[in-house]
C-alpha cells in the first residue's frame, strides 16, 4: 500500500473519529448495551458515515484490498457493515491507541485496513466461523457475529498492549 493512500486512510480515520463523537447516533447510544442497537438504526445520511463511505470508496479501488476482498464476494455496502458493526461492538469508545501516544490511536473499524496481513486477512479468515441466526437478525448482517467478535478481540488486544483511551482524550 503506498504512502499517499495510508496517509488519507489515516486522515479519513482522525475525520471519521470526531464526526462520529459528536453525531447524533453515538450520543443516543452512548450508554446503551451493543445488545440494544443494530445496523437498522443508524442513519446513513450523518456526516460520520458518509465520511465512512469514502473511506471505503479507497479501500475498494485499491487493488492491494481487493485482492482479498473480491475472495470473499463482499461488496462495498458489506464493507461498511462491518465499520458499523465493530463501532456498535466496541461502545462507548470504538478506537484504541496503537502505539504507547495518545496521538496514535485509531478506529477500530479503520484499523484492519492497516495492516493487511496481521488484521485484514485475519478478520476476513473469521467469516462464517460464527452461525448465530440470533446475531444477524438482531444486528442486521450475516457476518455480525463473526465481525463482532473480532473487533472485541482486536480492541482488547491493543488495550492490553497500549492502555485504554477515550474520545474524551484523543478529542
Amino acid at each position: 500500500m503506498s504512502y499517499f493512500t495510508r496517509l488519507k486512510l489515516a486522515k479519513l480515520d482522525k475525520r471519521i473519529t470526531k464526526l462520529l463523537f459528536r453525531s447524533s447516533w453515538y450520543q443516543k447510544n452512548i450508554d446503551k448495551d451493543k445488545h440494544d442497537m443494530s445496523l437498522i438504526d443508524i442513519d446513513r445520511n450523518e456526516e460520520w458515515v458518509k465520511e465512512l463511505y469514502n473511506f471505503i470508496e479507497i479501500i475498494w479501488g485499491n487493488k492491494n484490498y481487493r485482492k482479498h476482498i473480491d475472495q470473499y464476494s463482499l461488496n462495498k455496502e458489506d464493507l461498511v457493515d462491518f465499520f458499523l458493526l465493530m463501532t456498535i461492538a466496541t461502545m462507548p469508545n470504538p478506537l484504541f491507541k496503537s502505539g504507547p501516544s495518545v496521538l496514535t490511536n485509531t478506529l477500530v473499524g479503520t484499523a484492519m485496513y492497516q495492516e493487511i496481513d496481521k488484521q485484514l486477512i485475519q478478520c476476513l479468515n473469521t467469516l462464517g466461523y460464527y452461525d448465530n441466526k440470533e446475531e444477524q437478525e438482531q444486528f442486521g448482517h450475516k457476518y455480525a457475529s463473526d465481525v463482532m467478535s473480532f473487533a472485541i478481540y482486536l480492541k482488547n488486544a491493543h488495550d492490553m498492549a497500549y492502555g485504554e483511551i477515550t474520545f474524551k482524550d484523543v478529542l
